[in-house]
Parts: structure tokens; sequence; C-alpha cells
């Protein structure tokens, strides 16, 4: 304990140095440029150096002055209650008193695949509860004691006191990273001593980061065995590109929409082989090839695995899953969508959540409107699509909008394919929803994907003729045949 509250003092001192050193060296700045006008106005008239450098004076104050952020206003997550977890509640107070953690343990159910703790403190700063938040992906994908070298980790960073240092450090690293920005490619090149002095204190607090990560995992190795730590590491660092993927595009999505879908079933049907769509592809790749640079605050897999396991690489551990802490799957989904939901939100399976919802929502959106189905057919979509950039100003978002104009593009487009989605949906059309595929409509043998018809629209595939076949119901005689998939009739002699 001793050598914890030595290390401890010695990276409050040296953060605290390096801040210090940073502001020191910035008022000095300061002071000394306005020192050449000051005495060229004492002792002779200002001339034009003079003047240059109050500029630039006046400006690195500007780039350095104080930022007060607002707190930001976010729904009360309600704890998880004892009643509904006990079996969690033991494990979690369990490794706390045998870390001798005495504080009171609130349990609160997150849709993230991490996990993290939080003291509540009084006026005078003593610690009343601990808030200990769990990811539902790793109730999922761990074991019960995988999640307790989780758990242990998160109790490591808290008997070692990086809990009350880790937020000042993060701030100190945002005052100065934001100060370095504003004074990004300043005329007076005043950025460039700042952005090298930034650069080394970033690397450095970063590297104290790294270090608290690795005392953490070390601790709980420790307390669960190296074969646990590891496994825990691995899956956690396997499943968060998925679930941080399907959180954003699925779930969120059926959320927004007042949704109440089942999450586990949901993400397990996202993971399916097949094709995904363009988005979600993209938000997965991006999350599994960012780069790790010398400013990263955690230590790459390989290192942690390393660390642990000397001589080791990371590998795939099979997943496995410890819900029966929190009374098994549907309870920890409803208790989930219990802490924190306040909105009406409607019950639904994912068979029924594309015509109940997304379908129904669809038809409300665009009715009464001038692309209300009923008045604008979808055999109009070749001239949409011909005009998609120049819709903008008819279908643009209230406010002011900031959007580039390939944003812009992407906004109309997600329109159009809505309104393509209600065309189909009057003509009898049935959306089947699988998480993390493109949207698909069916009726009868026919298939069509809104995105599809609407790319090819706009290269000018598609014409209103072909398209007047899928606007008949099935008890009206075609004029053309309607029975091929999409895939196979975009390709037909149909097109234009």
């Amino acid at each position: 304990m001793q050598t914890q509250e030595k290390n401890l003092r010695y990276r409050a001192i040296l953060i605290v140095a390096l801040w210090l050193g940073f502001w020191l060296i910035a008022l000095s700045l300061i002071a000394g440029l306005l020192w050449i006008p000051y005495t060229q106005i004492h002792f002779r008239s200002l001339n034009f150096s003079g003047v240059i450098a109050a500029i630039a004076a006046f400006s690195l104050a500007y780039a350095l002055r104080p930022r007060w952020q607002k707190k930001q206003q976010s729904n009360k997550v309600h704890p998880l209650q004892r009643e509904q977890a006990p079996a969690l509640y033991t494990l979690v107070e369990n490794i706390a008193a045998s870390l001798e953690v005495k504080a009171q343990v609130n349990i609160q159910l997150i849709a993230a695949a991490s996990a993290y703790i939080s003291p509540e403190r009084n006026w005078l700063g003593q610690i009343r509860s601990l808030e200990v938040g769990l990811g539902l992906p790793l109730l999922s994908s761990l074991s019960e004691r995988e999640l307790s070298t989780v758990i242990a980790h998160e109790f490591g960073h808290f008997v070692g006191g990086d809990l009350s240092l880790g937020p000042w450090i993060y701030r100190t690293r945002a005052s100065i990273a934001n100060t370095v920005y504003d004074l990004d490619d300043s005329i007076f090149f005043l950025d460039l001593l700042f952005l090298s002095y930034g650069k080394w204190f970033l690397r450095i607090s970063a590297s104290i980061s790294r270090s608290q990560e690795f005392a953490a995992d070390a601790l709980a190795a420790q307390k669960f065995g190296t074969t646990a730590s590891r496994a825990a590491l691995e899956k956690v660092h396997l499943i968060d590109p998925m679930w941080s993927a399907y959180l954003d595009h699925e779930l969120g999505n059926a959320l927004q929409h007042g949704a109440k879908v089942p999450i586990f079933e949901g993400f397990r049907r996202f993971c399916k082989p097949g094709i995904r769509r363009a988005e979600v592809i993209k938000t997965i790749q991006r999350s599994e090839n960012a780069a790790k640079t010398e400013f990263d605050t955690h230590p790459t897999l390989a290192e942690r695995v390393q660390a642990i396991c000397p001589g080791s690489e990371p590998g795939m551990p099979p997943l496995a899953e410890c819900l029966h802490l929190t009374g098994g799957e549907a309870a920890t989904e409803h208790a989930w969508y219990q802490s924190w939901s306040q909105q009406e939100i409607k019950e639904v399976s994912w068979e029924r959540y594309g015509v109940d919802i997304v379908q129904s929502q669809n038809s409300e959106r665009f009715a009464g409107s001038w692309m209300d189905p009923h008045k604008l057919s979808l055999r109009n979509l070749p001239d949409l699509a011909s005009r998609v950039d120049t819709l903008w100003e008819q279908l643009r978002p209230q406010g002011i909008s900031f959007l580039s104009p390939m944003g812009k593009r992407h906004y109309i487009s997600s329109i159009l394919e809505d309104w393509i989605c209600a065309c189909l949906t009057q003509y009898g059309f049935r959306l089947d929803y699988v998480p993390g595929k493109d949207v698909i409509l069916h009726r009868d043998e026919t298939a069509l994907s809104p995105r599809q018809l609407l790319e090819q629209a706009i290269e000018s595939k598609l014409s209103a003729e072909y398209l007047q076949q899928f606007e008949l119901t099935p008890d009206t005689p075609t004029v053309a045949p309607a029975s091929a998939p999409i895939s196979s009739a975009l390709n037909s002699e149909a097109l234009a």
C-alpha cells in the first residue's frame, strides 16, 4: 500500500509540474511579447515590430483563455436493484471486500462493452458510495470468473488512486490540447513551441495512464488467474467493434423509433455471416483498424497479453456467458430498459419490428406531404434520383445545417430510401428486418431493396415503366413479370 501511495504521489507531482511548466512558459512568453511595445512607448515611439508583438501577445492570451464547460445533462440512470441481481451484487461486494474497500456498491447496467467504477462523494470529499457500471455484452460474452477479472481491474484503479487522479489528468490533457489547437497554424509561429511541449505532455501523461492499466491488469490476474484475465481482455477486444456497431446502428436506432427489442437476440442476428450495410461495415472496420499512437492512454491488446503472460500472443477464446448473475437473458434486458428509459416504448420482436415499427412510421412520415405515396408514386423515382443534389431546399431539416455537400447528399438519399419503402408498403410489400443487413421488402416471390433501387436510379438504370409493375397489387394483372428478385431483375431487359 505504501508503494502505491508513493507511485500516486509521484504521478501527481509530475503532472502538476508539467502543467505548471506549460502555463509558466505561456505567461512568460506573453509578458515578453508585451514588453516590446511597452519599452518602445516608454523610450521612443511605437513602431511596426511593437505592434506585431502586441498582436501576438493578445492572440496567445486569447488562445489560453479559461474554458468553462457546462456539465451535460443526461437521463438519470437508476441502479440495478439488489433483489433483481443478488448474485451479481454478492460477486462485486466480495471482490471489494478482498481489496479492503468498504464503500456501499450500486451497480448500473450500461450498453457499452466496458466497465467502470465512479465514486460518489459528499461535500467534504468523502466517498459515500461506488457506482459500478457493467456492460451488457460483458455479461453475455464472459464467464463469471472472467467478469470477475474485469471488476477486479476496475477496483484496481480505485485502490491505486487512479480514479482521483484520472479525471484531473483528463481535464489537463484536454486544456492543453485545446490551447495547442487554437494556436495551430498561427501566423506568429507561436504554435511551434506549444505544439512541441503539448506533444511531450501528452506523451508523458499517456505513459502514466498506460502504467495504470498494466497495474490494474496485474491485480486482476493476481486475484483470478492469468488465464481468466487474458481471456477477458481478448474477448472484450473481439466483441467491442461488433457490439459498438450494433449499438449505434441497430439498438440505438430501435430506441429512437420507440421500440423495445430483444437485445441479445438482435446481437446474435447481427453477428451472423452475410452482406451487411455499407455504413455498418465502415463502422466495424474503423473500430478494428484504429491506429494506435504514442498518445493512447491504453496499451494495445498484444502489450497487455504480454504483460500478463510473457511470450504469449493474443488469441480468440470461445465466448461464454454469466447472465445467471442477473436472472437470465430476459430479466437482464428488462432491468436495463427499466434502469434508464423514461419514455413509453413498444415491446416488439425482431420479426415484427420491420412491419410494426419501421414500415408504420415510414408511412406516417410521408402521409399528407408532397411525397405521400398516394400522390407521388414509385415511377417518379428516376426523376427524383436525377435531382438528388437539388432536393436539399425541399427536404432540408429545420434550423441551421452545417452538413457538407456529401453530407447533404447522404441525408437526401436516406429520405429517398425511406420514401421508396413507404411506396412499396403502399403496394402490399412487407419489410423483413435483419439487424445489420440491407432493408429488403417482399411481396410473394418478389424481393426489393430500396437502397439498390435508389442506386440504380441514380445511375439512370431504371425506367418509370419498369417501376410501374411494382405499383400494381397482387390481384391486378401485371404488365411485366414481377417474380424475379431485384438482384436478377435489375439485369433484365426491363431496364431503361
